[in-house]
Parts: structure tokens; C-alpha cells; sequence
């Protein structure tokens, strides 16, 4: 029951492993809000579309039920790895970078 919301909290975790053990730093909150504010706007029109079509189905038995829209709460897992561990682990690849010159 849930393996999709099993799935994204693993994947949560593991990113909040991966974000300690390599000691990634969150960027400033502007940079983070207006990153939220445009993959949520993304994610929203895209997904919307994609699972109010019979393109996406969900099967009912592996998800938990909550939507907004038409789209499973457990999508928004994805959406925040992304935010939080994108830019983070960019910053890592710059500072590496930086530091080799």
C-alpha cells in the first residue's frame, strides 16, 4: 500500500543524508523562493496537464489520495529534492571548481 509515498520518502531521506554528509548549505532565501515559485508554477501547469489526461495514471492503491488538482500529493517530493538539493549541490560543484584553479 503507498509504494509511491514509500518511494518519495526514501528519496527525501536519502537527500537529506546526502545534504548532511557532505555538509550542502541552503541558498540565500531569495534565490530559494524564486525558485520554488517558478518550478511550482511549472510543475503545476505541466503536471496538471499530464495527469488530467490518461496520459499519467496513478494507480489508486499506491498513492495516498490527497491531490491539488489533479495531481498526487507525493509529486511534490519530487518538486522539493529539487529545490532544496539542486542548487545546493550546484554551489558544491562551483566551490570544487573554484578551488582546483
Amino acid at each position: 500500500m503507498f509504494k509511491y509515498s514509500s518511494l518519495i520518502i526514501i528519496l527525501l531521506l536519502f537527500s537529506v543524508s546526502l545534504f548532511l554528509l557532505l555538509k550542502l548549505q541552503l541558498p540565500k532565501r531569495n534565490v530559494l523562493l524564486l525558485l520554488v515559485l517558478i518550478l511550482t508554477i511549472a510543475m503545476l501547469i505541466f503536471d496538471t496537464y499530464l495527469t488530467a489526461l490518461p496520459i499519467v495514471e496513478y494507480n489508486k492503491n499506491l498513492v495516498l489520495g490527497i491531490r491539488i488538482g489533479s495531481i498526487p500529493i507525493e509529486d511534490f517530493g519530487y518538486l522539493l529534492v529539487v529545490v532544496l538539493l539542486g542548487p545546493a549541490l550546484l554551489e558544491r560543484f562551483i566551490q570544487n571548481e573554484e578551488r582546483k584553479k
